[in-house]
């Protein structure tokens, strides 16, 4: 498994309450890895200009072709205005018919607890799948 460093864009205030979203994304097979890894990278640099977002991570598992971001942004707004513009929506449109089922966990966060740990993170994707 791969975790890549929290990387922070904005200082969080730490008593107001924030977006977090854990995405899953599992790739149903090796043939598109070169595409998603290509692809990330110009999503990490629309990453790091995007307003309102306070920070983020990525995980991989890479033999078994599954992805994790895990991000925390000031409102639905940013994350909105983010997920609709290039190069994300590009990359999702060409990655969809190479994905399996992806899962998608909101919640809100204190300022005071971003970073979030990724066992945190998971723990709540897998209490809202049962």
């Amino acid at each position: 498994m791969v975790d890549t460093p929290w990387r922070s864009l904005l200082p969080p205030d730490r008593g107001r309450e924030y977006l977090a979203l854990l995405s899953y994304l599992p790739l149903t097979g090796f043939r598109k890895m070169l595409t998603l890894q290509r692809q990330s990278g110009k999503v990490r640099a629309q990453l790091a200009s995007t307003p309102g977002l306070i920070g983020y991570s990525f995980r991989a598992k890479l033999m078994s072709h599954r992805f994790w971001t895990l991000s925390i942004w000031e409102d639905e707004r940013a994350l909105m205005a983010f997920v609709g513009r290039d190069p994300h929506r590009t990359t999702m449109s060409i990655l969809q018919p190479y994905m399996a089922e992806t899962a998608f966990t909101r919640w809100t966060i204190r300022g005071s607890d971003v970073p979030p740990s990724w066992d945190d993170a998971m723990q709540r994707a897998d209490a809202t799948s049962t």
